[in-house]
């Protein structure tokens, strides 16, 4: 069926009842359900026990008749229509056992339990899932204060603060260092550094000049500029992306239950059984009483769905998330796993996902051979308060090497340029080359490349420099080859230079490569795939990130747990190697295998207790109990065998 006909009737069955409504008829359900047992255990009436049943249907089941219409109207068989069928066949045994003259299917047991069981086990699944879709609607509210919300409009020599959604295009405004820019624009004045790991996910601050364009939500670090507005905040990339993620939260309420797959074939499972069992009584003297033989195909058709039904996909949900959160990967979405496995094109991000995300010295240059010490102690010390990627990079190194860090009397952070600090005597500089050169630093001429570069000097003596880079996380080669063996397409797309991402691509043994893009064209580049009819996953790190992971089928990021995005995706990583990649095309089969597994248990088990019920000599049957019994024994065998996923590999 077309996937838009799937979320328009999950849409229609998320908008009919709130979870409130759910809960309400799960609790009622459930007290119904306890009086019941204890009615029967208590030998009551048959007219009292029907009563119990009708009010449980009246009151409780009309949501899940409702659900069965609208899916039946779509020619659908799903578990609405499957508990439908169960619960109208055990209601006409109940109605025949207490009213007829001649009972249908006499000597069997009461179904009156199984019925309410069924009613009840429906109402809680489908709490769960309005649950979680009340859960979406609340974040989706939430979403908006990621927008900038003001910004410094300039009216000759005044300044006014004004909302940013009252910004228009050509207006002018400001924004001091450590705001964030308002709108889109291009700067009318001053130079500065702006940090756009936001939009782009590079990692090291822009520099900007006048002419330069600059993005809403970016964080402005080193001066005061004068901004022009070209696109109102509403047009902006990052309200693009706001918009993005509501209508992808709102796509992940509509996604079909899995019981939905199985249940034509239970349905028709029961029917056969029943026929046969219609069948073989007839021939078996019954012929006489047409009545009682009528009442073996409905009774059969009434435990057609079976209690341990409704946990075969739930119980190994639970587990399976359990077992994958022991290996650091969190499945948010499990539907993603499917989608991961039919994918015909994975898209990576560069900056934290193929790499580390974080900038390591990969070399030291010192001016002197016997400078290295001094370099060295010069850069840690310089950079020991600091809070960034290139002073992280600095300390990392300088603890690892045991390199002696000086106290100091005072330092000068200059976003985008270097650091200026004073520790005795000693006057430290480290940052850009032309910045040192500025200082008034002897910096010899050499061209670094696109390569990130610290470069040191003491009391105005040049020192030397190192080189930083993001190294590829370990298992990349491998993952890539895996996932080209599968015949799946691998693309790398990143909003860095070319220069790094190919040399990046090349590491890891990606062939299409995508450099200098920002979040909508990564959305457009997944979305030209969806328009070709193929499949696709995005696997990425940032908010940057965030539209093209959308609007793929399923979206992965490596996280370190403290990114605010994580809500929006569908599993997430918490692991530096890229072989977790691999690992989820094992807990997909895995997962799979227990779901089917636990339908085909389900079956086996009411198959076992029908014949208990029908070739078992009333003498030898232990009570009324022996039917909630046996249905539980069968939930206990689904619960034990999803339990295997705890160690899933």
């Amino acid at each position: 069926m077309p996937s838009s006909s799937l979320s328009a009737a999950a849409s229609a069955a998320a908008l009919s009842v709130p979870v409130k409504a759910y809960s309400r008829r799960f609790f009622l359900s459930v007290c119904f359900f306890v009086i019941l047992v204890y009615c029967v255990a208590l030998a009551a009436s048959p007219s009292g026990l029907f009563v119990l049943v009708l009010l449980n249907l009246l009151f409780c089941a009309d949501v899940m008749f409702k659900n069965a219409w609208r899916d039946m109207e779509r020619f659908r068989i799903t578990l609405s229509v499957l508990s439908c069928v169960a619960v109208l066949a055990g209601f006409c045994c109940v109605l025949s056992k207490t009213f007829f003259l001649s009972p249908l299917a006499e000597g069997a047991a009461p179904l009156h339990i199984a019925l309410s069981g069924v009613v009840s086990c429906y109402l809680w699944i489908c709490s769960r899932d309005a649950r979680s879709r009340e859960r979406t609607k609340v974040f989706i509210k939430k979403l908006d204060d990621f927008l900038p919300k003001s910004g410094r409009l300039m009216q000759g020599q005044r300044e006014m603060m004004v909302f940013a959604r009252e910004l228009k295009e050509g207006d002018i405004i400001r924004v001091k260092a450590g705001e964030r820019i308002p709108c889109e624009g291009e700067i009318a004045k001053g130079n500065t550094a702006v940090d756009e790991s936001l939009i782009t996910g590079n990692m090291l601050p822009t520099s900007k000049v006048t002419g330069s364009r600059v993005y809403a939500g970016t964080l402005n670090k080193r001066a005061e500029i004068m901004v022009r507005v070209s696109k109102t905040l509403n047009r902006s990339v990052i309200a693009g992306i706001i918009e993005a993620i509501k209508t992808s939260e709102r796509r992940r309420g509509l996604r079909q239950n899995p019981l939905d797959g199985y249940a034509l074939w239970l349905l028709l499972t029961a029917a056969v059984l029943g026929v046969a069992g219609y069948i073989y009584f007839y021939w078996q003297g019954d012929y006489r009483r047409p009545l009682h033989t009528v009442g073996v195909f409905l009774t059969v058709l009434g435990l057609g769905c079976p209690l341990s039904f409704f946990f075969s996909a739930v119980f190994p949900s639970w587990f399976v998330r359990l077992g994958a959160r022991r290996r650091k990967i969190k499945l948010q979405e499990l539907e993603a796993l499917d989608a991961l496995a039919q994918a015909d094109a994975v898209f990576f991000d560069k900056t934290g996902t193929l790499t580390y995300g974080e900038l390591r010295i990969a070399s030291v240059h010192p001016s002197d051979a016997k400078n290295r010490r001094a370099l060295l102690e010069c850069l840690a010390t310089a950079e020991q308060l600091v809070d960034g990627p290139f002073a992280s990079a600095v300390n990392i190194y300088a603890e690892e090497h045991k390199v002696a860090v000086r106290k100091l009397l005072c330092f000068d952070m200059l976003p985008g340029l270097g650091v200026k600090a004073v520790s005795g005597k000693n006057t430290l500089l480290a940052g850009r080359p032309e910045w040192l050169k500025e200082q008034g630093v002897d910096v010899p001429a050499q061209s670094f490349g696109e390569a990130a570069v610290i470069c040191a000097a003491k009391n105005g003596q040049y020192l030397g420099y190192v080189l930083l880079d993001d190294k590829l996380r370990p298992g990349a080669a491998e993952m890539v080859e895996n996932l080209k063996k599968m015949g799946k397409d691998v693309i790398l797309m990143s909003g860095d230079n070319e220069a790094s991402v190919c040399a990046i691509a090349k590491e890891a043994g990606i062939e299409q490569v995508n450099f200098g893009v920002l979040p909508q064209t990564k959305a457009e580049i997944v979305g030209n795939f969806h328009a070709l009819g193929r499949k696709t996953v995005m696997i990425g790190d940032g908010f940057n990130d965030i539209t093209a992971l959308l609007r793929a089928d399923a979206g992965v990021v490596f996280s370190s747990g403290k990114n605010v995005y994580n809500n929006w995706v569908d599993i997430i990583v918490n692991r530096s190697d890229l072989s977790s990649i691999t690992e989820l095309f094992s807990i997909r089969r895995q997962l799979a295998a227990r779901v089917r597994g636990n339908v085909l248990l389900s079956v086996l088990c009411n198959m076992a207790l029908l014949g208990w019920m029908f070739f078992t000599p009333p003498v030898s049957l232990e009570g009324w109990y022996f039917l909630p019994v046996g249905l539980l024994g069968g939930i206990l065998i689904v619960f034990f065998n999803s339990m295997r996923l705890l160690n899933v590999k």
